[in-house]
């Protein structure tokens, strides 16, 4: 099971800004493809920012720290 090992692949970022305005909504969305487990999985903590911004809102002090974690399929045999 995945959870039992550390995983194959990890990625980590983290954003910070003073002021961030956005002039329209973004689609944001990460897809997992290839051939990783089905316990591979990706998210993000946010800090001064909800989940669904609005446009020409201008929001200060904020942080985005993501995740995505990957466990690989082993090989065919």
């Amino acid at each position: 099971m995945s959870e039992e090992r550390e995983p194959d692949i990890e990625f980590r970022s983290t954003v910070r800004g003073r002021r961030l305005r956005f002039e329209a909504v973004p689609d944001v969305r990460v897809d997992l493809t290839g051939d990783q487990d089905d316990a591979s999985r990706s998210g993000s903590e946010r800090e001064n920012l909800p989940d669904r911004v609005r446009r020409h809102v201008t929001y200060t002090d904020v942080r985005v720290d993501h995740a995505t974690l990957s466990w690989l399929d082993p090989p065919d045999a």
